[in-house]
């Protein structure tokens, strides 16, 4: 059996990991989607209203005096709405459809998982939290910075971790080949 070229078999992994993850992030989208239309959005509320709860709970143990209900987040008599989009749930997709696509060990996979997604939800928090100090203070920075700043933030983060760690798993591709 005659042996393939390198460059071929370098092409069918990157054409693999492509079609993979963008199959992930498209059956991710659908799950999204069949909750919003099928279910009136249950799990992306109980999503939000989980996230807004501990986002006050860390400023209230910060020393913040802050109220929430439901999506809503009172400090300084501002009130914030957690809507889906501030979950990190995006990029803690796109995260892991990356980490699931890339040709490694499921074992490595499942550690990436393990500590990526918690690191991105500690993100994220921080993320709120600074919006809103932000926010209660300056509407025309808190759009900035939540328009463009911490987007570019995030994704960044998650890129550089999966590319770190995608680094580190590059070792198993001979067990694929």
């Amino acid at each position: 059996m005659a042996k393939q070229p390198r460059h071929t078999t370098e092409r069918a992994l990157v054409r693999r990991f492509a079609l993979t993850f963008f199959a992930l992030v498209l059956l991710f989208s659908v799950l999204v989607h069949v909750d919003v239309e099928f279910f009136a959005g249950v799990t992306t509320r109980m999503l939000t209203r989980n996230v807004a709860a501990v986002v006050a709970a860390v400023m209230n143990l910060a020393g913040a005096d802050v109220t929430h209900s439901d999506e809503i987040i009172v400090y300084r008599s501002n009130s914030f709405e957690v809507l889906a989009d501030c979950t990190g749930i995006e990029v803690m997709g796109l995260f892991a459809a990356a980490v699931l696509a890339f040709p490694s060990l499921w074992r490595r996979r499942a550690a990436a998982l393990a500590v990526g997604i918690p690191a991105l939800m500690v993100l994220n928090l921080m993320r709120m939290i600074s919006l809103i100090y932000i926010g209660a203070r300056s509407a025309t920075a808190l759009h900035y910075g939540h328009l463009y700043v911490w987007p570019v933030v995030l994704l960044t983060v998650a890129l550089g971790m999966w590319l770190q760690w995608a680094r580190s798993a590059s070792g198993d591709l001979h067990l694929r080949l």
